[in-house]
């Protein structure tokens, strides 16, 4: 027997049983279906996560204290810095707090405060709406001006040209020098337009304290941010000795832990589901050996008339390989739906890739023969008088 006739066989015995074959192809539709839509999720969930860390900013690296260590940080320890540390472009403290209260005429909202430097447009790669940036001059005066984001525009109902209106930002007036451009969501999938930006030096008055919460700096090769986070950690161990006082990660370490998390995170959700899989594979093996049984009287037969084991085998492996290629299809055009479906109702990004697809389609024909390739051996070794007999 070649393929080609095994083929035709395989068919008009799956044809022969439609409803028993359409449910034994559910476990395999079922397992694909769910392998390409949960990779689609965490391919997706990667592409948001890198795009989110690179909205940070550029070559950035940051310095923070460690919890309850104590460690404060003055304004000047950023410009001391650069001047130690020759891979630093740019470098600045940061004031932040959330839950500021911004009112402007007679409406109000909570938003996030930064205090700032003038490099903080450059070291975020961000642009500007309205107007225009804070300036050094304004930093060094302790200038009440504001930059706000797109988020407070709306909550605040600014329309128009907002440059030179005054808002109170816990009371203070501020002048708004500017708007940005939208950032959208950042690492953790808070708001970035959510934020108004200040001077750090006003920032101080506004919140009340002279200990910025974090150090920004921007590296002038990306390649080198790695050397600068080891000299920081060097000059902030001499610093302050206490072990793990002071935090100090890069864009790219940051990049590199949360991606890795991501990705072992799809690799288990995708293993779990492709438990459905084998699951598919047994349902297969089952019925064949239910077929077997079935047509024992008819392998007798071709094998009394001359045909082969290897004959039958082939017939046997065909059959189960039809239907597990025909639920890996189903199941790669339900998954790339499920995944677009997903993506609308979870309002997230799923990205289906053809690796996924043709692991899902090769991981269904692998099941398919490996577990059809049983029940066929079974049939295949029948004795051809013992198999005439029964009934």
């Amino acid at each position: 027997m070649n393929v080609m006739e095994g083929l035709r066989m395989a068919w008009l015995a799956i044809r022969g049983n439609v409803m028993r074959s359409l449910l034994t192809a559910l476990g395999v539709i079922i397992g694909v279906t769910t392998v390409i839509a949960v990779v689609a999720l965490g391919e997706g969930s990667q592409k948001a996560v890198t795009a989110q860390v690179e909205s940070l900013g550029s070559n950035l690296v940051v310095a923070s204290p460690a919890f309850r260590s104590g460690v404060q940080f003055s304004t000047g320890m950023a410009a001391n810095l650069v001047t130690r540390v020759p891979d630093i472009a740019l470098a600045m403290p940061v004031f932040q707090s959330g839950g500021v209260n911004v009112v402007w005429t007679n409406q109000n909202t909570q938003v996030t405060l930064q205090g700032v430097s003038q490099a903080w447009l450059a070291m975020h790669g961000a642009h500007m709406a309205q107007g225009a940036f804070l300036t050094a001059q304004q930093v060094a005066q302790h200038a009440q001006v504001a930059v706000l984001g797109q988020t407070v525009l709306q909550d605040l109902n600014l329309g128009g040209s907002v440059v030179g209106q005054q808002i109170f930002l816990n009371g203070y007036p501020f002048t708004v020098e500017g708007t940005l451009q939208p950032l959208g969501a950042g690492v953790g999938g808070n708001n970035q337009d959510d934020v108004v930006l200040i001077p750090y030096t006003a920032a101080e008055i506004v919140l009340g304290t002279v200990y910025p919460q974090s150090l920004y700096f921007q590296v002038t090769k990306a390649q080198d941010a790695d050397l600068v986070v080891g000299t920081l950690q060097m000059i902030f161990a001499h610093e302050y000795p206490r072990a793990n006082s002071v935090t100090v990660a890069s864009q790219n370490q940051l990049l590199s832990t949360l991606s890795g998390v991501s990705q072992t995170l799809t690799v288990t959700l995708g293993a779990i589901a492709g438990v459905s899989l084998l699951v598919g594979g047994i349902g297969i093996m089952n019925i064949m050996l239910v077929s077997v049984t079935e047509r024992t009287r008819e392998i007798g037969l071709r094998k009394a008339i001359g045909a082969k084991r290897r004959g039958i085998l082939l017939q046997f492996l065909l059959e189960a390989a039809l239907l597990s290629c025909g639920g890996g299809i189903v199941g790669v055009v339900l998954g790339v739906a499920g995944a677009h479906l997903l993506s609308r109702v979870l309002h997230t990004t799923t990205v289906v890739t053809p690796a996924a697809a043709l692991l899902g389609f090769g991981f269904s024909l692998v099941v398919g023969v490996f577990f059809g390739l049983w029940p066929a051996s079974q049939g295949s070794r029948l004795d051809p008088i013992e198999a005439l007999r029964r009934d």
